[in-house]
């Protein structure tokens, strides 16, 4: 590609990122949050749990059945089933009725469990919000960062095309040698290659970001720089990581009270009116009614409720032991994550100063380059190393929003 083609590709590629709209980190995130399947899912399934209350509800109200039924058992010369038994035939079309009674304390802890499922369902969908603003935070700073690389060398390359000219001026004079020059236009040519390079990765990225927000746009933006800043850490005891842990507790005390309420007695009502006879011609006479009580208790079962106690506990101890480990974990993980950003910090700084140095070097180099007192290759040498400092300084820059983004997450 000729040096006139490339400036004119790429004058039209900066033209282009300039007239385009630009995309901020809090857009993608709200799509993304707009768009997952996964946050609707958790939605949908709160939404039935109110409709398991109300199954609830329902089951304790009387429970009113329509039953019919004929059947004939005929005999012939005293064959066929015993009359003593089925009557020769049994008809019936009744209305019946049952419910249970004295069973609030049996309800509760069924209550109970819709309760602590939804709060479950609950706290899966924050954290799955909180992961997925992560995720989208993640890939927009890689997708910043490899935008912001691009500038840089696009910097770096607007350097060099400032003395090309002069430098072929030099050439013809007889300052500089034709293999400065050719040297100097394998430079232009390989950070051009870079550019390239570079573009391709910065739309792959976006493409990435588009896709993990649920975004149907190929078109081409330029995403504004994020403004990432360390939360304060809120009270331990309220982080979701730590309330499903809580859920979990509440579960396993809500399980023992469902297998207290298999041990309670229990009282139905019932009742029924209708016609119930074994004789056809005579079912007219059989029109009645019925009702009465029905009681049970369990007595003996081999000892069933302790061994499901004995469960229940075990369970109990796994939970707390997850709890400890995730404390400990989470307080070494936030002092890490404070460690290693100071330490960022401390060579931002530095890399900063070495930037500073550099670009005073590029501002000697190009007096000395004019005057030809400079070999090209010192020169390009040094454009070389001011884009490698650049670069440095973008990496660990990006690290630094990154370590922000985890930081956050923990201290959510």
């Amino acid at each position: 590609m000729s040096n006139k083609l490339f400036i004119l590709l790429l004058a039209v590629f900066i033209s282009c990122t300039a007239r385009s709209q630009s995309q901020g980190l809090d857009l993608y995130i709200s799509e993304g949050l707009k768009n997952s399947p996964l946050l609707k899912d958790y939605q949908n399934q709160l939404q039935s749990g109110t409709l398991d209350s109300a199954l609830l509800n329902a089951g304790r109200k009387p429970q009113v059945n329509a039953i019919a039924s004929a059947m004939a058992a005929p005999t012939y010369k005293g064959y066929g089933y015993d009359e003593a038994v089925t009557n020769t035939g049994n008809y019936e079309a009744l209305l019946s009725a049952s419910q249970n009674i004295f069973a609030k304390k049996s309800y509760t802890p069924q209550y109970e469990a819709i309760h602590i499922e939804n709060q479950s369902i609950s706290n899966s969908a924050k954290l799955s919000e909180h992961d997925l603003r992560k995720s989208i935070t993640d890939q927009y700073l890689l997708t910043y960062s490899s935008l912001n690389s691009l500038n840089y060398i696009q910097s770096g390359y607007t350097l060099l095309k400032d003395e090309e000219r002069l430098l072929q001026q030099f050439v013809q004079q007889g300052i500089y040698k034709q293999t400065d020059y050719l040297s100097f236009q394998i430079a232009t040519q390989s950070v051009e290659i870079q550019i390239s390079q570079l573009q391709i990765e910065y739309k792959n990225n976006l493409r990435q970001l588009n896709l993990l927000c649920g975004i149907n746009d190929t078109a081409y933006h330029v995403l504004t720089a994020p403004d990432l800043q360390p939360v304060s850490p809120k009270e331990k005891s309220l982080s979701p990581f730590l309330m499903q842990l809580k859920i979990d507790s509440l579960r396993i005390i809500n399980q023992k009270n469902l297998v207290n309420v298999k041990y309670r007695p229990q009282f139905n009502w019932f009742a029924d009116a209708g016609i119930l006879g074994a004789t056809p011609s005579l079912l007219y006479k059989n029109a009645g009614l019925s009702f009465g009580l029905n009681f049970s208790m369990p007595l003996y079962d081999g000892k069933q409720k302790n061994l499901q106690y004995q469960k229940l506990s075990i369970n109990e101890s796994t939970r707390n032991n997850y709890q400890q480990f995730f404390k400990n974990q989470y307080n070494m993980h936030i002092v890490q994550i404070n460690m290693q950003l100071a330490e960022n910090d401390r060579l931002i700084a530095q890399i900063k100063k070495q930037l500073a140095a550099s670009e005073t070097l590029i501002n000697a180099s190009k007096q000395l380059l004019n005057k030809g007192d400079l070999s090209v290759t010192d020169f390009i040498i040094t454009i070389k190393n001011y884009i490698d400092i650049k670069d440095q300084l973008n990496q660990s820059q990006l690290q630094k929003l990154q370590l922000i983004n985890e930081l956050n997450y923990w201290n959510w």
